[in-house]
Order: C-alpha cells, then sequence, then structure tokens
C-alpha cells in the first residue's frame, strides 16, 4: 500500500519534472518517493524474512534507498523551503555517504556484526521476523547523522515558521520532524532494546504524503496565477494596440523573443510559434540591421539601456519607423539574461 501510493505520487511528479527541468524540487520529490517505496519494499521482505541469509541482504541493501531519501529530503528543505543550515545539510550528507560505504565494507552491515538467528513474534495478527545479532558499534555513525537530521528539520521549521508560512512549516516540517524522532526506533530494535518490525517505509511516507500536499497546492495557485495572467495580458494587448504600442521580451540563453500579437501580426509572423534573434532582424530594413545589432550588443555587454530607432519591411513591402527602447535584466550574478522593452511606430513623425 505504501510503495504504491510513493511510487503513484513518484511517477506523477517525475513527468512534471520532465516537463520543466529546471524545477529541482520536483525531481528531489520522485526520488524521495521512489526511495521510500524501496524502503517499505525492503521491509515488507524482512517483516516475512525465513532466514538469515534473507534477513541479512535487506539489512544490506535498504542503506541504498535510505541514503537516497536523506539525501533527498534534505535537499528539498534547502531548495522548496529555503531553509535550513547548509553546514548541517552538507554534515548529513557526508554521514549518509560514509554509512553507505562503509555499510558494503563490513561483511553483514553497518547496523550487525552478525545476526545468528531470526525471532518470530506475533504483531497486529501477522507472523513478524526481527533480528536477533550482534550490534556493529560502526553503525552509531548512522544514529549521529540521524540526530543531525532531527536538528535539521527543527531548524527548518523554526526558519520557515518564523518567516510566517505556518501551514507549510507544520505540514512538510513537522512530517519531517515526527519521521526523525519515529526512525529511532531502529537502533532500538538493532540494539535489542525493542521488538517491533522496522517501519521506517510508513514514518517517511507519511512525509512524502505532506510534501506532496504542498507541492500540489502550488501547481493549483500556480494554474489560478496563468488563467489570471491570461487576462492581464490581453488586457495590455488591448491598450498597446489602442495607443500603437508594441511590447517585446528577448530571452538571451534560448535565444528567443516574445512580442505583442499586435506587433507579430503587423511584422509577418503567425499568430503563435518561436522568433529567433535572427527571424526578427530578417524583418528590418538591410540598411538598418548593423547599427541596431550593434546598440543590442552594447546594451547586454555594459548592461545599460537600449534606445534604437529604424525601420523595418512589411510583408506588403510597406516601410515602417520604429523607435524601441528596451532594458537589460542580468541574474544573481549579474550575467544578461533578458531584454525587455517597447516599440512605438514613429512613421507620421519622420515623414
Amino acid at each position: 500500500m505504501n510503495s504504491a501510493v510513493c511510487l503513484t505520487l513518484a511517477a506523477f511528479y517525475g513527468v512534471v519534472w520532465c516537463k520543466q527541468r529546471d524545477s529541482w524540487v520536483h525531481l528531489l520529490f520522485s526520488s524521495s518517493a521512489v526511495a521510500a517505496a524501496a524502503i517499505s519494499a525492503f521491509e515488507l521482505f524482512m517483516m516475512n524474512a525465513r532466514t538469515v541469509e534473507q534477513y541479512q541482504l535487506s539489512v544490506r541493501w535498504v542503506h541504498v534507498p535510505t541514503w537516497l531519501l536523506t539525501v533527498s529530503f534534505v535537499a528539498f528543505v534547502q531548495l522548496y523551503l529555503h531553509a535550513g543550515r547548509r553546514w548541517l545539510a552538507w554534515s548529513i550528507y557526508s554521514l549518509r555517504t560514509l554509512v553507505l560505504i562503509l555499510n558494503f565494507i563490513f561483511p553483514v552491515s553497518i547496523d550487525f556484526r552478525a545476526i545468528t538467528d531470526i525471532y518470530h513474534f506475533s504483531w497486529a495478527g501477522e507472523m513478524i521476523s526481527v533480528p536477533v545479532g550482534v550490534p556493529n558499534p560502526w553503525g552509531l555513525i548512522s544514529n549521529f547523522s540521524l540526530l543531525l537530521l532531527l536538528i535539521f528539520s527543527v531548524d527548518a521549521t523554526i526558519t520557515v515558521w518564523r518567516r510566517g508560512d505556518r501551514r507549510r512549516a507544520l505540514l512538510v516540517g513537522g512530517s519531517m520532524i515526527f519521521g526523525a524522532i519515529l526512525a529511532w526506533h531502529v537502533p532500538l530494535v538493532i540494539w535489542g532494546l525493542v521488538e517491533v518490525p522496522f517501519f521506517l517505509g510508513f514514518t517517511y511516507t507519511a512525509t512524502v504524503l505532506a510534501m506532496g500536499y504542498e507541492l500540489s497546492n502550488d501547481m493549483a495557485r500556480g494554474g489560478r496565477l496563468t488563467r489570471e495572467l491570461k487576462i492581464t495580458e490581453k488586457r495590455l494587448n488591448l491598450a498597446a494596440d489602442s495607443a500603437n504600442l508594441g511590447m517585446w521580451e528577448w530571452d538571451l540563453n534560448k535565444d528567443e523573443i516574445w512580442v505583442t500579437p499586435g506587433r507579430r501580426a503587423q511584422l509577418g509572423f503567425p499568430v503563435s510559434g518561436r522568433i529567433t534573434s535572427e527571424q526578427l532582424i530578417s524583418r528590418w530594413h538591410p540598411d538598418d540591421r548593423d547599427k541596431v545589432r550593434q546598440a543590442l550588443k552594447e546594451a547586454i555587454e555594459n548592461g545599460r539601456g537600449y534606445d534604437a530607432e529604424f525601420r523595418i519591411v512589411l510583408a506588403d513591402g510597406n516601410v515602417r519607423w520604429i523607435a524601441s527602447r528596451g532594458r537589460v535584466q542580468v541574474d544573481a550574478h549579474g550575467k544578461p539574461m533578458r531584454l525587455t522593452g517597447i516599440s512605438l511606430d514613429i512613421t507620421a513623425r519622420k515623414k
């Protein structure tokens, strides 16, 4: 049941990430969901193990999805909630990676020096298997990483709460704290202090569901914003056409230009479809192309405003004068990423 839910969510948000490759939180969520499903499957296998060899195999390999789950959870909190101390995150990444490496170096696993027997008992009406063995003291590294995960989750939750986003703090942060606390049953079982089956999969499925709920809310809000933006865009286009203005935006990384529908039609471009810089330049008068290219180049290189007057040649052969102004926008590193501006038909003034 847990695995099916997690895999369904992983598949859905995996498709979302494939369509929006810059949205890394969706990939991290899918990774978390796949890992939670795998942990649940391993734990189910351990509960039904009938031989020591079967149990040893599961105990060793369950550390692979556990590593993936921990890394994905921490990275998700950093990218999605913009919270969590970096040094704590990197400490968790490092320790969990060390645990994974040591786990495959030791003969049995990082949890046990040896599993000598399997103890069967009735739990919730089912016969459950738990290990009887010699704990590996190196497993304390895994316990320490679990402690750091708990501290990281509490710290991130407090940060988000103080920021005012209390629902997100309670759902995502609270579920991670809940999961990190319940995960302490693992060392208790390993050291023989309690007799319960491992249920990390159940614990972390709750966290995955909380994360998925927040992501679905974001998608719903995104849909509403898209509809509102379309209405706003129609109003702006109407105002621009009334004033004989054209608005444009040039994505420098993709070399893709957006212009208002009225200006697209004037330049002879179809209603929809990609416009590149060279396609747009081909509509300019041949005698004006070099000077406008130079003006654009200087604006992009120097990060200053763009201002030019030039002629365009329409599909019917008529020539119109255009005054165009724009401004360069840069990213967090100061690298130019887009050029936005307006254009005005000044043919009447030129005559």
